[in-house]
């Protein structure tokens, strides 16, 4: 979907009625949430942003709204959102309807979604990403004030499955994935920290549960509206961009793990794979290690130029020198280039040839280890130091 397209529809969208509401500059926050045929569960959607709490007491309502956008839907997804409107009269929440076919994805209905939201936020504000099958925890959007006061460009929040209806295969292979992916994103911390997202942090970065400040979402042209993924092609655009990301432990929501999936490659297609007991081959201790060591280089490369240091990072990700330079060239900074070659590593034939992949459960347990040999590590070096300290206080 063209960009000219999107900007007809929110102009559409905008003289929708009188849903509209005037803009306020005390609005700090801004949810959205696309909807297309949701009826079984965009209540329980809209009960959990209704009940927010900060402290013992409701957020105040002039902080935040809450956006629908409800798009192509043929069930009772408009109507029930009329009722919870009725019912929730101080509920700052605003139901907008299109059946414009070329709003044909997730991807346009989210840009949509969070232009109109952008013009009605400030600068500082957030844009809110989330699901109409998705329950907000009670405290979501105060976690959310409280990381406005952070330098942070994109927050991505902890998302929690609910596992009801799974089978015993997929839930396996779900705790699985995602054991395996905070243990990765352990050991990027280690090797390749971020002032803004330090250790402890989580793995999740995707539509359910992230909030984008909104200079930065205009700055960067806002969300691709692409069919799948374009809740990772923001995040990318984020940090390609040079903002600061931070994978908070709050906020948290738990979304729902329906197996019949509505766009492929999406989280829909995973467990219909786990389902099947379709088991995934990931980068084990040592891929990791180079991938993550070589970022580190790229980063000091860009501060300081040596001819070692390019030599180094060819070597580790199997990239010619020319070709390295040249991409050098082209990216702006050392987090443009990171982007880049994350997407270009996964089908650069040389890289992986000396790297497989190997078996899930294998590349766990080879983190694991490194994790255990370095905590013990680490124990030692602090009983050393402590010994140390009693000796000079007995001198």
């Amino acid at each position: 979907m063209n960009i000219e397209s999107i900007a007809k529809i929110v102009a559409e969208l905008k003289a929708y009625g009188n849903q509209t509401p005037s803009v306020s500059s005390d609005i700090e926050l801004s949810v959205c949430i696309p909807a297309r045929n949701e009826a079984q569960t965009i209540w329980k959607t809209l009960t959990a942003l209704a009940n927010q709490l900060s402290g013992d007491k409701a957020v105040p309502t002039q902080l935040y709204e809450v956006l629908v956008l409800c798009n192509n839907c043929n069930d009772d997804t408009v109507e029930l959102c009329k009722v919870f409107q009725e019912l929730n009269p101080e509920f700052p929440f605003y139901i907008y309807v299109t059946n414009n076919p070329a709003n044909n994805n997730v991807g346009a209905a989210r840009k949509v979604l969070m232009d109109l939201a952008s013009e009605r936020l400030t600068d500082n504000g957030f844009i809110i990403m989330t699901d109409a099958d998705t329950i907000a925890d009670k405290n979501w959007l105060h976690s959310f004030l409280k990381l406005q006061t952070e330098p942070v460009d994109l927050v991505c929040g902890q998302i929690i499955p609910d596992m009801k209806g799974l089978n015993t295969k997929a839930k396996k292979n779900l705790f699985e994935n995602r054991h395996y992916l905070d243990l990765v994103s352990r050991l990027e911390s280690e090797i390749y920290p971020q002032q803004s997202d330090p250790w402890p942090r989580h793995s999740h970065n995707s539509g359910p549960n992230m909030a984008v400040r909104n200079l930065v979402y205009k700055n960067i042209g806002g969300i691709p509206p692409i069919a799948c993924l374009e809740d990772i092609a923001l995040y990318q655009k984020v940090i390609s961009s040079g903002y600061a990301v931070k994978h908070a432990m709050e906020p948290m929501v738990t979304t729902s793990c329906r197996s019949s999936s509505r766009v492929p490659g999406g989280f829909g297609s995973q467990i219909q794979n786990w389902s099947a007991s379709k088991t995934e081959n990931v980068e084990g201790y040592a891929k990791l290690r180079e991938r993550f060591t070589a970022f580190a280089e790229i980063r000091q490369y860009y501060s300081q130029p040596f001819e070692e240091l390019l030599n180094s990072i060819g070597h580790r990700l199997k990239i010619q020198k020319q070709m390295l330079r040249s991409l050098i060239e082209k990216h702006h900074s050392s987090n443009s280039l990171v982007i880049y070659l994350e997407n270009f590593l996964e089908d650069h034939s040389p890289w992986n040839a000396a790297h497989p992949n190997i078996n899930i459960a294998e590349a766990i347990h080879e983190l694991e280890d490194h994790f255990s040999v370095f905590s013990q590590t680490s124990k030692i070096y602090s009983s050393a130091r402590s010994e140390l300290s009693s000796l000079k206080r007995s001198m």
